[in-house]
């Protein structure tokens, strides 16, 4: 498994050896229908009225500088594509499908999407969409957003993505708030999670615009922080955005 340029696999990973008789009995565990979180194998530790990680304190306090130094320089706050040196940090701008629990091995929460759903075969994976999520500028993180996600990293973006996606056949809107993922029969049970860890861009602020090329135009994110300043090449800060639209979910209370 590799860390992928654009987003943060902040998940430890832990190699597990089970016998197939382990295996099929955790596999049979697994819930089915939509869910507020999913695993590798078997049951998830928080239930779906969770309300924040236990490794995190939810009325930890917030204010204060942080800064942080970083090697080398940047002349580009695109993150996702292969030419340029993007700037630290941009990760904070933007969310992807789910989060992972870091007190749990390859187990993934709903964050841009309020629920997962995948077979007992795990040839596809449909996610549902938060209704609340939004983008800085107010508007509405869509399904088509999604989609456009999915269809931009592969064909424009860095080509870790090409190889990293290489198992899923397409991506379509399969409902309002609903996006569903089908993969080619590899029965890599790893593949939702790895869905899940896809970055959300918005579709309407990079039509118009050359996604592959490098640019120093702040983009437009739905995280935790946005951009207040930055000099190309030598530092950039990043302040938490007060409308944040996903402060108060389980996943992050705590943590922003």
């Amino acid at each position: 498994m590799k860390m992928l340029r654009g987003f943060d696999r902040s998940v430890a990973i832990t190699l597990l050896a089970l016998s197939p008789l382990v295996a099929s009995g955790l596999a049979a565990a697994e819930p089915t229908g939509p869910q507020h979180a999913i695993a590798m194998y078997g049951d998830v530790k928080y239930p779906a009225d969770f309300t924040h990680f236990d490794y995190v304190d939810p009325d930890a306090p917030k204010g204060g500088t942080l800064a942080l130094s970083g090697s080398g320089t940047f002349d580009s706050l695109n993150p996702f594509i292969l030419r340029g040196t993007p700037a630290a940090g941009l990760t904070l701008m933007f969310e992807t499908l789910m989060t992972p629990s870091l007190d749990e091995p390859f187990t993934y929460y709903g964050l841009v999407a309020e629920s997962v759903e995948t077979p007992e075969d795990r040839s596809w994976v449909k996610f549902t969409l938060n209704p609340k999520a939004r983008w800085r500028d107010g508007q509405p993180i869509t399904a088509d957003d999604v989609v456009f996600s999915f269809d931009t990293l592969v064909n424009k973006g860095h080509p870790q993505y090409r190889s990293y996606y290489a198992n899923v056949v397409k991506a379509e809107k399969t409902g309002e708030r609903e996006v569903t993922f089908t993969f080619d029969g590899a029965m890599n049970r790893e593949l939702p999670l790895i869905m899940g860890q896809l970055p959300v861009l918005p579709k309407h602020y990079y039509e118009g615009r050359d996604f592959a090329k490098t640019s120093l135009e702040p983009p437009v994110g739905s995280g935790p922080y946005k951009i207040k300043s930055f000099e190309p090449g030598r530092s950039i800060v990043y302040e938490r955005a007060p409308d944040y639209w996903g402060a108060d979910l389980p996943v992050n209370r705590g943590r922003y």
